[in-house]
């Protein structure tokens, strides 16, 4: 897809802490697919002790580098980002995690696509390392959604793995709630909230990347639970790094179902994860005990 005469000043956001390598390998492929010279790119490292902000001064200097004290998290990062991106007069600020490898133009296509529908916020289809059917990384309501090739679907709100933004979104609703949504919610909530504010969010599915080592098993309680290496209840109910952090979940059912409805359904939720978190630590302690 060729891009406008007019070129929009773009800021690329990599949020990053602690993985050196995966996020070299990102810039890398940002860099084979000509991404590093076009846009500018913008890593918030957030207090990184392995080296990352050193790794990335040496092997592309061309890169901007913010750096956090460690408690920044994913939406503070991107906080951080969006506002500098604010101060450099950004025209579109695109999210990437840097375990997320865009295929060749699926970037291109997202910044021309937000450049010519400028009320809209678009998403790339997600794909996992070797899978030929796009995951379903966006909602409406209760359903999740994807796209293929070919299709634009709307949606209200998606995951924030590649996700292209107009600087009218920040001028209307501002940055990301880190307070609320430090780590999981962020991206979904954020957008949410410019599509009730009247801008369209939707997944271009000509948009196609990558999640190297990335799985489903997020979104299913229980497999989510047989991946970790000790279930205890910090782990899977109060650590921010846990997608099932409950004062992140208690909000995020809040803001998208409302207060009575959000509630309930929060409380439901949660003693059908309390229940199978006991299943299956006690399964695990019995285990460990033999």
């Amino acid at each position: 897809m060729g891009m406008s005469q007019e070129q929009p000043i773009v800021h690329i956001l990599i949020p990053v802490y602690n993985r050196c390598a995966i996020t070299l390998a990102c810039l890398h492929q940002l860099q084979q697919l000509g991404v590093l010279d076009r846009y500018q790119i913008v890593v918030v490292d957030d207090g990184s002790t392995d080296g990352t902000t050193a790794a990335i001064q040496t092997a592309y200097p061309t890169v901007k580098v913010l750096v956090g004290t460690g408690d920044l998290w994913w939406t503070g990062a991107m906080r951080l980002g969006m506002s500098n991106a604010w101060a450099d007069r950004a025209a579109i600020v695109l999210w990437l995690n840097d375990d997320c490898w865009p295929e060749p133009g699926a970037i291109e296509a997202l910044v021309e696509f937000v450049h010519t529908h400028p009320k809209t916020i678009a998403a790339a289809a997600c794909y996992s390392p070797s899978g030929n059917q796009p995951l379903p990384t966006g909602f409406r309501g209760r359903h999740r959604f994807a796209a293929h090739p070919g299709e634009v679907v709307v949606v209200e709100g998606t995951s924030g793995y590649c996700v292209a933004i107009p600087r009218s979104v920040m001028a209307t609703i501002g940055y990301p709630d880190a307070d609320r949504f430090p780590q999981y919610g962020g991206d979904g909530m954020y957008l949410l909230a410019a599509s009730r504010a009247g801008f369209t969010v939707c997944i271009l599915g000509d948009a196609k990347v990558r999640l190297p080592g990335v799985t489903d098993t997020i979104y299913r309680f229980r497999d989510y639970l047989y991946q970790l290496p000790v279930p205890s209840w910090y782990r899977v109910f109060s650590s921010k790094k846990s997608p099932y952090h409950l004062p992140t979940r208690f909000h995020y059912h809040l803001t998208k179902y409302g207060s009575v409805g959000g509630l309930s359904l929060f409380l439901g939720q949660t003693v059908v994860w309390m229940v199978q978190w006991f299943i299956v630590f006690i399964t695990f302690l019995g285990r460990r005990g033999q």
